[in-house]
């Protein structure tokens, strides 16, 4: 969660939030919990989440959101935030907004978790991404989820903004190495799948819940990003964020369910943990937080671009 740092933005949002949802007792304050050039996400005192738009974009991808997500149900186990307030354009709002009730569950920690419920929550995290990478790709169409090339110029637009940030964190030979291998990266159709799926497409560890006791996945948030894209996405996503052993659990386990993960797929996997990190230090220079630049640079400097190549899903 970052800090509020415009309290002006903050008290329109809150005019927002009470006219689209006047019967909420807890509006204020409100604390900003994400921000990018298309979005703002707030969370009001009584933990409900609030999504506005800042641009076109933003609103379209808001309201394909907000189409897919009662569609899910039914399709993946755990609980989804489902759109419990909507409201259209106003001052306050340009583009309008969305507000989601409070999901059960506490984000999940890796190393926290006893080492017996390990194969237990990554297997629950297995069938929750099974569920969603076959969601029928023609009724994703038909909600006008984003699509293949909408979703491959948004994560290739992620290097304008996460790349300049890194040349204050990075050497000189460095930041060339990683500039050059984005072009090659992002030009090159091999390294993009032509067999979309719908994807979560930003997995962090605020958005897996689980129970209290850590014994399996209940809940899963954030899903603006939400598109029919390749499915190494999110698992390129675990891998930064929950590591590669535990990440392999969850490989196995989809491929027991039947999922298909073949060598080109884990090749993917890997190309894109690094687009992962730089799109995460676009995020971290929106939010001015030097210290997650600094650590997205030490991954860059032991991932395959920059340094060793990087334990990864196994193949075989």
């Amino acid at each position: 969660m970052i800090a509020a740092t415009d309290d002006f933005e903050l008290a329109r949002c809150a005019v927002a939030v009470r006219t689209a949802a006047p019967n909420l007792r807890d509006v204020e304050p409100l604390t900003l919990v994400e921000r990018d050039a298309d979005l703002l996400i707030v969370r009001t005192a009584g933990d409900e989440r609030f999504h506005l738009p800042l641009s076109e974009r933003g609103a379209n991808a808001a309201g394909a959101q907000t189409r897919l997500l009662p569609f899910l149900r039914g399709h993946v186990e755990p609980t989804l935030p489902q759109p419990a307030w909507e409201s259209g354009p106003s001052d306050e709002a340009p583009f309008g907004l969305w507000g989601q009730r409070n999901l059960p569950g506490v984000p999940l920690s890796i190393e926290t978790v006893p080492d017996r419920l390990i194969p237990r929550v990554a297997g629950s995290i297995a069938t929750f991404l099974l569920g969603l990478h076959r969601f029928p790709v023609k009724q994703a169409q038909g909600l006008a989820v984003p699509g293949l090339r909408a979703w491959r110029q948004h994560l290739g637009e992620a290097g304008h903004e996460g790349l300049p940030p890194l040349r204050r964190e990075l050497s000189f030979s460095e930041f060339g190495r990683l500039r050059r291998w984005w072009r090659s990266f992002t030009a090159d159709d091999r390294n993009w799948s032509d067999e979309p799926t719908l994807v979560h497409g930003d997995l962090r560890p605020g958005d897996l819940l689980v129970d209290p006791e850590q014994t399996e996945l209940v809940a899963v948030d954030g899903f603006q990003s939400a598109a029919l894209g390749d499915p190494a996405i999110d698992f390129a996503g675990l891998v930064r964020y929950t590591g590669a052993e535990f990440s392999w659990r969850v490989v196995d386990a989809y491929r027991r369910g039947g999922g298909r993960i073949g060598a080109d797929v884990l090749r993917r996997v890997r190309l894109l943990g690094t687009a992962v990190s730089v799109r995460a230090a676009a995020r971290a220079a929106r939010n001015d937080d030097a210290a997650a630049l600094a650590m997205i640079a030490a991954e860059l400097r032991a991932g395959p671009v920059l340094g060793a190549p990087p334990q990864g899903p196994r193949s075989g």
